[in-house]
C-alpha cells in the first residue's frame, strides 16, 4: 500500500486545517463531573471509533455494489474505505490507551470492548491485505463486506463491564453533544478527504 504520509502530502493544508479544527475543539470541549478533562480523550476515542465504523459500512456496502455491477470505480472507492476505516479503527485503539489508564487505572484486555477491538484491527487487517495479495477487484470487494460482517459480530458480541455503555450521547449535558457531533464531523470530514485522496492514488491499482 502506498505510504499515509505520500497520501498525506497531496493535500497538506486540508490535512493541517482539519487537525487544528479537532484540537481546536478539543480544548474547548466541556469536562464531565466524574471524569473531568479525561472525557476529553474519550471524546476522541469515541468519534475515531464512530468515523471507523460509518467506513467498515461504507466499504461493505460499496464491497456488494462492485460485485454487482463490475466496475473498477467502485472496487477504488471500496478499497479507499477499507483503509480510512482500517487507520481510524488503529486511531481510536491508540487514543483508548490513556483513557483507560486515567480512567480504570490500567489497560485491561480482559474487557470485551478493549479485546474486540483487537480482534476487529487484526482480522479486518488480515482480511484487507489477503484481498490486497490476491491483487483482483472481486476479492477486495468480498474482503470489504467480509470485514463489515466482522465489524457487526465482534461489537454484537462485546458486552460492557467497566466501559460505560454511551457516556457522551447519554449525557444530559447539550454542550458535551454538541461539541462530540463536531469532533464526530470533522474527524468525518478528515476520513473523507483520505478516502479522496486514497482513490486519486490508486487510479492504476486495478483494470
Amino acid at each position: 500500500m502506498t505510504t499515509l504520509v505520500r497520501t498525506f502530502q497531496n493535500n497538506r493544508l486540508i490535512y493541517a486545517a482539519l487537525w487544528l479544527m479537532i484540537i481546536g475543539l478539543l480544548i474547548l470541549a466541556p469536562a464531565e463531573a466524574t471524569l473531568g478533562n479525561v472525557v476529553k480523550i474519550v471524546y476522541a476515542h469515541g468519534a475515531a471509533e464512530r468515523v471507523a465504523t460509518y467506513a467498515y459500512v461504507s466499504a461493505g456496502g460499496l464491497g456488494v455494489a462492485a460485485l454487482l455491477l463490475k466496475r473498477d470505480a467502485l472496487v477504488r472507492w471500496t478499497q479507499a474505505f477499507t483503509e480510512a476505516a482500517l487507520v481510524f479503527w488503529f486511531a481510536q485503539i491508540v487514543i483508548s490507551l490513556p483513557a483507560q489508564l486515567l480512567a480504570w487505572g490500567g489497560i485491561t484486555l480482559s474487557e470485551p470492548r478493549v479485546a474486540g477491538a483487537l480482534w476487529i484491527l487484526g482480522l479486518t487487517t488480515l482480511v484487507y491485505l489477503t484481498a490486497r495479495w490476491i491483487g483482483e477487484a472481486g476479492w477486495m470487494a468480498l474482503a470489504a463486506i467480509a470485514n463489515t460482517i466482522i465489524l457487526v459480530i465482534v461489537l454484537r458480541g462485546a458486552i460492557n463491564i467497566l466501559h460505560p455503555f454511551d457516556p457522551i450521547l447519554g449525557s444530559n449535558s447539550l454542550a458535551i453533544k454538541g461539541f462530540y457531533a463536531a469532533i464526530v464531523l470533522t474527524m468525518g470530514l478528515l476520513a473523507l478527504q483520505l478516502v479522496r485522496d486514497r482513490v486519486r492514488i490508486g487510479k492504476e491499482s486495478y483494470g
